[in-house]
C-alpha cells in the first residue's frame, strides 16, 4: 500500500475519533506545552475564533462574547479554495472573519478596502447549503441571523467589538431546549459533507484507489503544525519548469481522489502532533494503521517501565533490565493478538514515516524522508533488539538510582557531537538531524549502528574538561550503550556493566587502571574537603587515551603524595588492585603506547560502578 492508501486506511479504523479535541502536554520542563489536539472530519479545517455569538432558534441575536485564548480552537467547515485561501475573496461556508459575516462591517469599520463584496459572496456560497431541506436547522438560525446584516452592531451594543478582523463562531438556543456548541456538533459535520460532496463535479481516476471519484488538485497544508504552509504534493507552477515537457499540465501526472486527500492529510496531521517527534523541522512519526498502540522508537527505554516494584533500587543488572523489556514487549504482542479479528490484516503492520523539507522552513515542498511499513512482529523484535543491545547503567534522579536502560537517539547524538553550552549540551540542528535519520533504520529495521558515529562518541568522551562532570557522566553512559550496541553488531567481545576482572583486553584493563588512579585521588579530596576538586586522571585523559603507558607513569609520580595520606587498608587495596591490573597488562605484552579504542572506557565505567558498590568491611570504615 502506498502512503496515502495507509494513511486513509488509519483514518478509517479511527472514525471514532473524529470531531474529539484533547489537550495533551508537549515538550519537557521550562518548553512544555499545552497543545490541542484534533481528527478533523473531512472538508474541515481549525482556526482560532475571537468570537462567540448566540443567537436563538429563529435567528434571533441573543449575546455575544470574547473567546478565552485557551478555548478559542475552533473546527469550522472549508471548500477547496477556502482552506488555502490567499489575497482572493473566498469566503468559508459557516464559521468565518467579521469582514465576511457581517453585513455592516463598511458602515462601522474605516478601511482602505471596502468588505461589502466579501459579505455578498459569503452569503451566496452560505445559502446554497443552508437552504437545502434536509439542512440541520441550527444552520439556517445561522444563516437566517447573518442575514439582517447587523453583526457589528450587535457586538458593539454588548461592547464586544474591538476593531479586530477575527473569526466568529455559533451557538444556537432553543431546538429541543438545547444548547449547541455548532462547531462542535457532529449533525453539522456531516451535514457540510454530503452537500460540498454533491458539488464537486470533477470526476477522474484516483491514483490511489483506481476508482473514478471527485479529484482535487489543491491539497492541504499546515502538515507539521498550524504555521506550516509546505505541501507534500503541490503543481503550482505553470512555467514548465515542474512537468519539464513531460506533461502539459497537472492533471496529466497525477490525479488524486478528494476524499483519499483529505482523510490522509488529516490523519497525518493528527498523528504528528499527537505522537509525532520533531527532529529539527523534520517531523518523524511512527504508527499502526489499525490504531494499536505501539512503542515509539525515538524515546529511551524508560516507556518499558512496566511496573516500579520490580526495581531493586540501588541495584539494577542487565537480566533484570531484559525481563522487565520482555515483558513491556509480550505486552505489546497481547493487545496485537487481541486485536487481529478486529480490524483487517493489512492495518496490523507498523509505519514509521518522516517529512522535511529541503532548507528546513515552512515553505515549499515536503518530502518523504523516510518512510517503512513492516509487519508489527518484525517491528517489536526489531525494538526489542535496539534496546536490548544498546543500554547500559544511567543515574535515574527520579529514583535516585543507577539502572540499566537505553539512551535516545538524540542522547545517542549528543555523545558523538554534542558541545558544552552555558549549563547543557547542545549540538547543531543540522547534524543533529541528519544523524537522527541515520540512527532510525538502526532503531525500527535492526541495522548496524554506524561505526563513525561511535568512534566520535569515544573521542568526545575522551575530552572529560570541556564538560561539566554531570554532563560529562551522561555523555559517557550513552557512549558505552553505543559502544555496546557497536560489540553486537560487529561481532566483538561483550562487556556488561558488571565489571569482568578476568578480562585480558588491553583497552579494558587501561580503563580499569585509570578509574583506580581517579579514584584513590578523588577519595583522598573528598576526605581532606576537597571534594570536587580534578583530578590528574582528569587533567591528562585525553593524552592518556593517546599515549597510555607514559601519561600513567606521569600519573603515578602526581599521586604519591594522595597516597602517603591513605590509612594503611586503603592504601594496601589501592595499591594491590593497581598492581593485579599492571600485572595483565605486562603479562599479555600490552603496557606500551599504543592508543586506546572504545572498551577502555567501559573499563573505567565498570571499575568506577564496582567502587561505588563494594562493600568489604576491609575498608568499609575509609568508605565515602
Amino acid at each position: 500500500m502506498g502512503w496515502l492508501n495507509v494513511l486513509a486506511a488509519t483514518y478509517d479504523n479511527c472514525i471514532s475519533e473524529v470531531g474529539k479535541t484533547e489537550k495533551i502536554s508537549k515538550g519537557k520542563g521550562e518548553k512544555t506545552f499545552d497543545q490541542t489536539l484534533v481528527l478533523l472530519p473531512i472538508s474541515h479545517i481549525t482556526n482560532n475564533a475571537g468570537i462567540e455569538i448566540t443567537i436563538n432558534e429563529k435567528g434571533e441575536f441573543k449575546s455575544a462574547a470574547r473567546v478565552d485564548k485557551s478555548d478559542q480552537i475552533t473546527i469550522m467547515p472549508a471548500t477547496e479554495d477556502s482552506a488555502s485561501r490567499g489575497n482572493g475573496v473566498n469566503p468559508m461556508p459557516l464559521f468565518d472573519k467579521l469582514s465576511y459575516v457581517a453585513g455592516d462591517y463598511d458602515d462601522h469599520v474605516t478601511d482602505d478596502k471596502k468588505k461589502r463584496p466579501c459579505y455578498e459572496k459569503y452569503m451566496e456560497q452560505f445559502h446554497l447549503w443552508a437552504d437545502l431541506p434536509d439542512t440541520p436547522l441550527k444552520v439556517k438560525a445561522i444563516c437566517k441571523y447573518l442575514d439582517h446584516g447587523s453583526v457589528i452592531k450587535d457586538l458593539k451594543d454588548n461592547n464586544v467589538f474591538d476593531g479586530t478582523d477575527t473569526f466568529v463562531r455559533f451557538v444556537v438556543t432553543g431546538i429541543e431546549n438545547i444548547t449547541v456548541k455548532t462547531w462542535c456538533d457532529k449533525e453539522v459535520y456531516d451535514s457540510f459533507i454530503r452537500y460540498y460532496d454533491s458539488v464537486l463535479t470533477e470526476m477522474d481516476i484516483d491514483y490511489t484507489t483506481g476508482e473514478i471519484c471527485p479529484v482535487t488538485q489543491k491539497l492541504p497544508s499546515k502538515i507539521r503544525n498550524s504555521g506550516d504552509k509546505a505541501k507534500l504534493i503541490s503543481s503550482n507552477d505553470n512555467t514548465n519548469f515542474t512537468f519539464r515537457g513531460r506533461f502539459s499540465s497537472a492533471s496529466e501526472a497525477v490525479r488524486i481522489g478528494y476524499e483519499v486527500s483529505q482523510k490522509a492529510h488529516n490523519a497525518l496531521r493528527w498523528l504528528i502532533s499527537r505522537q509525532g517527534y520533531n527532529n529539527g523541522s523534520e517531523s518523524i512519526v511512527c504508527w499502526s494503521p489499525g490504531n494499536l498502540d505501539i512503542p515509539s522508537p525515538m524515546s529511551d527505554s524508560g516507556q518499558f517501565d512496566v511496573d516500579e516494584d520490580e526495581y531493586e533500587i540501588g541495584f539494577d543488572t542487565e537480566e533484570q533490565f531484559a525481563k522487565r523489556l520482555n515483558k513491556a514487549i509480550a505486552g505489546y504482542r497481547q493487545n496485537f493478538d487481541k486485536d487481529i479479528r478486529r480490524i483487517e490484516k493489512d492495518t496490523l503492520k507498523v509505519v514509521i514515516m518522516a517529512v522535511d523539507t529541503a532548507d528546513g522552513s515552512g515553505q515549499g515542498r515536503l518530502s518523504i524522508t523516510y518512510y517503512n511499513e513492516q509487519e508489527s512482529q518484525s517491528f517489536l523484535n526489531n525494538i526489542f533488539k535496539w534496546y536490548s543491545e544498546c543500554c547500559w547503567e544511567f543515574y535515574v534522579k527520579k529514583k535516585e538510582a543507577f539502572l540499566i536502560s537505553s539512551p535516545s537517539p538524540e542522547d545517542i547524538v549528543l555523545a558523538a557531537f554534542g558541545v558544552e553550552r552555558g549549563e547543557f549540551v547542545d549540538v547543531d540542528d543540522k547534524a543533529k538531524k541528519k544523524y537522527i535519520d541515520r540512527l532510525l533504520p538502526c532503531i525500527v529495521q535492526g541495522r548496524k549502528i554506524p561505526k563513525n558515529m561511535v568512534y566520535a562518541a569515544v573521542r568526545n568522551v575522551s575530552n572529560p574538561q570541556r564538560f561539566k562532570k554531570a554532563n560529562w557522566d551522561r555523555l559517557l553512559t550513552s557512549a558505552c550503550a553505543m559502544i555496546k550496541k557497536y560489540q553486537y553488531d560487529y561481532g566483538k567481545e561483550v562487556f556488561s556493566v558488571a565489571l569482568n576482572k578476568e578480562s585480558m583486553d588491553r583497552d579494558y584493563l587501561f580503563g580499569r587502571l585509570l578509574a583506580a588512579s581517579h579514584k584513590l585521588e578523588d577519595y583522598v579530596n573528598f576526605k581532606s574537603g576537597n571534594s570536587g576538586r580534578e583530578t590528574s586522571a582528569m587533567r591528562y585523559w585525553s593524552t592518556y587515551a593517546q599515549k597510555p603507558a607514559r601519561t600513567f607513569m606521569t600519573i603515578r609520580d602526581k599521586l604519591q603524595p594522595y597516597i602517603s595520606k591513605l590509612k594503611i587498608g586503603t592504601r594496601n587495596y589501592y595499591q594491590s588492585l593497581a598492581e593485579e591490573i599492571l600485572a595483565k597488562l605486562e603479562q599479555a605484552g600490552s603496557f606500551n603506547n599504543e592508543p586506546l579504542k572504545e572498551n577502555y572506557l567501559l573499563g573505567y565505567y565498570s571499575q568506577m560502578a564496582e567502587f561505588r558498590n563494594y562493600k568489604s568491611t576491609e575498608i568499609n570504615e575509609e568508605e565515602e
